[in-house]
């Protein structure tokens, strides 16, 4: 998962790709440690902001599943 958001921060996460995402089922999310309100905050920040933006989230919330 570490290698999908990576890939994107370098160049940003395309619209697209995001819109992409916010069309997956809650729990597709979830297992990736994401909500769909994650989606649409990055939805709004755009370009590499996005990408360091889910993938802040997603160490927040594997950082809280591990306590």
């Amino acid at each position: 998962m570490a290698q999908f958001f990576s890939r994107f921060r370098s160049v940003g996460m395309r619209r697209s790709t995001l819109r992409s995402m916010l069309q997956m089922d809650a729990s597709l999310l979830s297992d990736m440690g994401l909500t769909k309100y994650d989606i649409s905050e990055a939805l709004r920040q755009g370009g590499s902001a996005a990408g360091d933006f889910l993938d802040a989230r997603r160490n927040a919330r594997a950082s809280e599943w591990l306590r």
